[in-house]
């Protein structure tokens, strides 16, 4: 797979090349980010960004570091930040074109030398290893001297550093050690090793001041940030010898640099999935499986996790969430094959299942996840079904998952917590004052921005589906009275559902049903979910009619509007403060992610003719040129409602690429098996042995 590369003229532009983020991450919720002009622009920037419980509790420990070459008395820097109305220094005018695929790439002119800068993170370790190498240059004149000082933040990642709040760095004695500094700060649980092959290392502790964060001061956070440096490393730089540092939290020598680096690339390369397709979606496909494996993490940090898999939301800031993991479950590992992968994230989340809810989330800092959603537990359902279908592994859901599922459908019913409950029509209500529990949650203090109260559109579309599937597991259990009991339920919810969500006045459904049977009619995404699953509950003309209405209202090159432009409360800018922000979180910016239901939706409303499949790529086209626009390599979470469509939001969601990769693979490229239900599957009968398995 190619790198994505910039040239001069973008690299030397700042207004360009500041807005151009590259990540890197672990496996373990680590990353290292940032631009490629080199200056920091959001208080998650960083070289070495570390999970202290994997994958949560971040703290930004390398933040950057300060990189200028010497030539005689005349220097040239490779770094750049941005203080109080100054970029200084200006690295980035020396930037010759810059390069990501493994890690970034930078090369740089100095005078007639020419140094290539590269970074990357190695997968299961929190280590970051920096390299510079002189690539063209005479050293016969005078010998080039490369100064690095690293800049250290130990913060939390959410957090700024200013006078108020700057931390005790200590720098152990190094009299035992000359090719390597270990560093600590009080309130920070993590100790940074840093290894180099310097001729030597110049003692000059000192803070530097009033760093801006230009992304921080857009989104009305505090945009000033205060970095400590022990010193500086100094090399020389010889043609033909890589010089430079690791920082990483245990000691790992330097001299393990040309193996980090080798790692990476075939990490990189084994993560493409096997696609003998040259057209563009093909390519498209295999450049987000790649992109795939940055939200898969390991839950390392919790108790009794050894194995544990799980969903890293969004980077730079989000947590793992149990209804974005789900969502995303099939884009991320199983269109790449990784059903080990998915295998595990079922079986951690089914074993944080309470009163029929999956997790929410699981916060930061803490050990107890939240559950007030009424979307997990149902794309967990789906997930699960996508997992036999992709898998062929029944075993999981007829054994270990079985019970689990049935809670689920059995807490529904009852009645569980949020007021989450199925009324006497068979349909699922849910919502009480103050609590979001649909994925349009935006809440700012008491103000809910969308209330969805009572019946959601996408919530009943779930709840049929789960419904079904489940009627498919049991009876494919043998457990056939329960299939009947699920069968019958499932016409009584498809009848209502029909009767209830269809709005002739618009040609398309309703989004919620309040208790007083009001239909809300503001015109939004979320129906389109009734098309893509694989149960559906519509006739063709009214399911031409949606896809009809939402194409012409909330169709972008970014994906699908939250709602309607000209319907009272649309914001087609997600700018400003928080408070700001989200109020147009859900009232008209457009999300990436709802591109995938409304493609799958497409094909299966309309056909999978070789015309319908090509339309159906112009609609997921758009994100091709995209990967090289604002996250490299990946997709952003959200985007203006009005054109340009600008992006917004973190530069790389799991559900984002996810639901592209999934659209790609099962509706374009048509690679998807059958489903369980379309064809009579040959199902091994013995039982799968997973430990704590509840029985």
């Amino acid at each position: 797979m190619d790198a994505i590369t910039f040239d001069t003229k973008t690299c030397t532009n700042l207004d360009k090349s500041i807005g151009l983020e590259w990540l890197c991450t672990n496996g373990l919720g680590s990353f290292a980010s940032g631009t490629v002009s080199g200056v920091n622009t959001r208080k998650y920037h960083g070289y070495l960004t570390v999970a202290a419980r994997p994958p949560v509790e971040r703290y930004v420990m390398l933040a950057h570091v300060e990189d200028r070459l010497w030539m005689g008395d005349r220097s040239y820097a490779l770094s750049a930040n941005e203080f109080p109305d100054v970029i200084d220094p200006a690295g980035y005018e020396n930037i010759v074109d810059f390069s990501y695929l493994n890690g970034p790439t930078w090369h740089y002119r100095c005078g007639d030398a020419l140094i290539e800068k590269s970074l990357v993170l190695a997968h299961g370790q929190d280590t970051v290893c920096i390299r510079y190498k002189l690539l063209e240059g005479s050293t016969q004149r005078e010998p080039l001297r490369l100064h690095v000082q690293p800049m250290l933040a130990g913060r939390h990642f959410h957090a700024t550093t200013t006078a108020g709040n700057r931390p005790q760095w200590q720098l152990a004695d190094r009299s035992s050690a000359r090719d390597s500094l270990m560093l600590s700060t009080p309130g920070c649980p993590i100790r940074l090793f840093i290894s180099h092959n310097a001729d030597r290392f110049s003692d000059g502790s000192c803070w530097w001041y009033n760093f801006i964060l230009r992304a921080e001061a857009a989104r009305g956070y505090p945009d000033r940030d205060d970095l400590w440096t022990p010193g500086a490393l100094e090399f020389t730089l010889t043609p033909g010898k890589c010089v430079g540092l690791i920082c990483a939290t245990r000691p790992v020598a330097f001299t393990e640099q040309d193996g980090i680096f080798a790692n990476a690339a075939t990490r990189t390369q084994s993560l493409v999935i096997k696609l003998n397709d040259p057209s563009e979606p093909g390519q498209l496909a295999q450049k987000l499986s790649v992109a795939a494996d940055q939200f898969v993490v390991s839950r390392a940090g919790e108790k009794n996790a050894s194995g544990k898999m799980s969903v890293i939301a969004g980077y730079p800031w989000f947590e793992d969430w149990g209804r974005d993991t789900f969502i995303s479950l099939p884009g991320l590992s199983l269109v790449t094959g990784r059903f080990d992968v998915a295998k595990s994230i079922l079986v951690t989340f089914a074993d944080h299942i309470r009163d029929g809810l999956v997790p929410n989330r699981f916060p930061d800092e803490s050990d107890h996840p939240d559950y007030n959603t009424v979307d997990a537990s149902l794309w967990f359902i789906h997930a699960a079904y996508q997992y036999w279908r992709y898998s062929g592994d029944h075993g999981l859901l007829r054994d270990y998952l079985y019970a689990p599922l049935n809670q689920i459908i059995d807490c529904f019913r009852a009645g569980t917590r949020y007021g989450i409950r199925m009324d006497s029509d068979g349909l699922v209500r849910a919502g009480e004052p103050g609590v979001q529990l649909t994925w349009m949650d935006a809440k700012i203090g008491n103000d809910v921005v969308t209330p969805r109260y009572g019946k959601p559109v996408e919530i009943n579309a779930l709840w049929f589906n789960a419904l079904k599937i489940m009627e498919t597991v049991a009876q494919s259990a043998g457990r056939l009275a329960r299939a009947e009991e699920l069968a019958a339920l499932a016409v009584k919810v498809k009848a209502a559902f029909g009767a209830r969500f269809w709005n002739p006045a618009a040609g398309c459904l309703f989004d919620v049903i309040a208790d007083d049977g009001y239909g809300d009619p503001a015109i939004r995404p979320n129906q389109i979910i009734s098309l893509g699953l694989p149960f559906g509950m519509l006739d063709d003309s009214k399911s031409r009619c949606i896809l009809n209405v939402v194409q012409q209202k909330l169709l972008t090159p970014m994906g699908l509007r939250t709602l309607a432009p000209g319907s009272p409360g649309y914001q087609g800018r997600y700018m400003g403060d928080q408070n700001s922000r989200d109020h147009a979180y859900h009232q008209g910016t457009a999300w990436p992610w709802l591109i995938g239901p409304f493609v799958s939706g497409y094909i299966k409303t309309l056909g999978t003719t070789s015309q319908i499949r090509a339309e159906a790529w112009g609609f997921l086209k758009p994100f091709t040129a995209h990967l090289t626009q604002a996250g490299l390599g990946s997709i952003s979470e959200i985007a203006d409602g009005d054109s340009p469509y600008t992006p917004r939001g973190c530069f790389a969601q799991a559900w984002s690429v996810a639901e592209v990769l999934r659209a790609l693979w099962e509706d374009v490229l048509q690679k998807a098996p059958a489903w369980p239900h379309e064809v009579s599957a040959t199902v091994n009968a013995a039982p799968v042995s997973m430990a704590g398995a509840e029985k």
